[in-house]
């Protein structure tokens, strides 16, 4: 991502103090109820946020990665996994372009809401499937536009 349109959206999310409430994480949580999540599993959970989605699964699945380039989101993400006692969750505070997973890492990856907020999607899908094992899954979830 450029760093001018990188940094537009660090800061808009820095400053949502209200990011943690009901609505939001309604609409996070939508895309779990899709999810097959097995005991086994290896997840990446991209645009982590304060970690809705890697709390939810995170009992279900063997470990979960979550990844935000939002300094202020991650913190938030932490103190969430503290207070819950939640220890098979890894927070990475980087931009997910910058990170070189190795292949056939991840059994699931996913990121609600947020893959709109990349200017080339395609090649983002093309490395995340790169990163996923035979017979892996992305799942993801686009934000409904009202026109």
């Amino acid at each position: 991502m450029s760093n001018d349109y990188q940094r537009q959206v660090i800061d808009f999310y820095a400053r949502r103090h209200d990011y943690d409430n009901d609505f939001t994480q309604a609409r996070a949580l939508k895309l779990v109820n899709y999810l097959y999540l097995q005991k086994k599993q290896s997840v990446l959970d991209v645009a982590t946020g304060t970690g809705f989605i890697a709390v939810a699964i995170a009992p279900k699945v063997k470990s979960v990665i979550g990844v935000d380039f939002t300094p202020e989101m991650i913190a938030r993400a932490e103190k969430k996994l503290e207070a819950l006692n939640i220890e098979n969750i890894d927070l990475i505070n980087a931009d997910i372009a910058a990170i070189d997973f190795a292949e056939s890492s991840f059994d699931l990856i996913t990121c609600s809401l947020a893959i709109a907020l990349f200017p080339d999607i395609p090649p983002v899908l093309a490395k995340w499937y790169q990163w996923l094992k035979k017979g892996g899954s992305i799942a993801y979830r686009l934000p409904k536009l009202r026109l």
